[in-house]
């Protein structure tokens, strides 16, 4: 057994489930129950409090805390020089991380709201707002007097399992006619994954569609889905507002004051290699914005992109860009005189 605390509380109900037909009676102590007088009983079930959070215990943030430790080193040692300048930079220096860059990674975030809402207000759309959530069978956890206790009906479903039918169940409002019917230029939309207290994900989608349209696919969504648990919000004041609530509480790493809770949910995705978000192809690729960042906004690529200009060159073995030409002109080659220097066994 690990180091989780673990305590047997059972109520009066799941005393019933708990016990065989016979050889034991259950005595009410405070609210919960204890089994006494247990004659002859070979099996029984336990219900447990099991000190978690997001679904997590302790040993779990502790392996997640030396992954990124020994990623951090990885990329802190680790640099790419300019053979003919003889400029070096750390490769910490050079991406755009949740956990390694957070600050950049989370501007970089912002900026896509921001280009998104710019774009659906250009097109006439407006927003709402839609949660997803599964049943209680997707639950290792269930609540009780306040307390998460083991869930007797989880079918063992991991997160990174249960995102993949979350995705698969907004999927089913996209192939809906309801939005099928609409062209991609009047559907935008932008998703966050986000776990419960119990570590089970559940997803928030702000969903940019025509005005005239709403309430036909509010009807969809109420007919495709339960309504417990699935919410189909209009109404929406502020859409870029209302979807970074959600945002801050998934870079809990871009803070300044980092809690023991923000440690446990950015953990959560470590742990279960869950993507924070996704969206429609709505704006320009962040592989070309990352490329040419130094020449366009994301907005003003996302308008290039729109034409039939833009060229992209890679190559055939490993599709790695090349070259990047807006008609004749030439906007990114990739230099040959780069060198990406490691240092053996930092991330062993």
């Amino acid at each position: 057994m690990d180091d989780t605390e673990i305590s047997i509380k059972l109520s009066i109900n799941e005393v019933a489930d708990v016990l065989p037909e016979r050889g034991a009676h259950a005595v009410a102590r405070g609210g919960s129950a204890e089994v006494v007088g247990v004659s002859s009983l070979t099996t029984y079930k336990k219900v447990v409090d099991i000190v978690k959070t997001y679904g997590l215990n302790e040993n779990d943030l502790a392996v997640v805390h030396e992954k990124l430790r020994r990623q951090s080193n990885f990329l802190e040692f680790s640099y790419v020089t300019n053979d003919q300048t003889g400029q070096s930079f750390s490769l910490k220096d050079c991406i755009v991380s949740s956990n390694h860059n957070p600050q950049r990674y989370y501007g970089e975030i912002q900026n896509r709201i921001n280009t998104l809402e710019r774009e659906a207000i250009e097109a006439g759309l407006t927003p709402v707002f839609l949660t997803m959530t599964l049943p209680s069978e997707f639950h290792e956890m269930k609540q009780y007097n306040g307390k998460l206790i083991s869930n007797p009906l989880y079918n063992g479903t991991t997160p990174k399992e249960a995102v993949k039918i979350l995705t698969k169940q907004f999927a089913k409002l996209r192939q809906d006619r309801s939005l099928k019917e609409l062209t991609k230029a009047q559907r935008m939309y932008y998703r966050v994954n986000e776990p419960h207290k119990d570590g089970t994900p559940h997803t928030h989608i702000l969903l940019f569609i025509p005005k005239d349209q709403i309430d036909r696919v509010e009807i969809a969504f109420k007919r495709l889905y339960n309504q417990v648990g699935n919410k189909f919000e209009k109404n929406i004041k502020s859409a870029s507002s209302y979807i970074m609530k959600y945002i801050n509480k998934t870079l809990p790493m871009s803070k300044e004051q980092i809690s023991e809770n923000d440690q446990y949910i950015n953990a959560w995705y470590v742990k279960h290699r869950v993507n924070r978000f996704c969206s429609s192809r709505s704006m320009a690729p962040m592989y070309l914005y990352r490329l040419l960042s130094h020449r366009f906004s994301l907005y003003g690529l996302t308008q290039v992109r729109k034409g039939d200009s833009l060229q992209v060159l890679a190559r055939l073995d490993d599709d790695k860009i090349m070259e990047i030409w807006d008609g004749e002109e030439l906007l990114f080659v990739r230099s040959e005189n780069i060198t990406v220097h490691t240092i053996r066994g930092l991330a062993a």
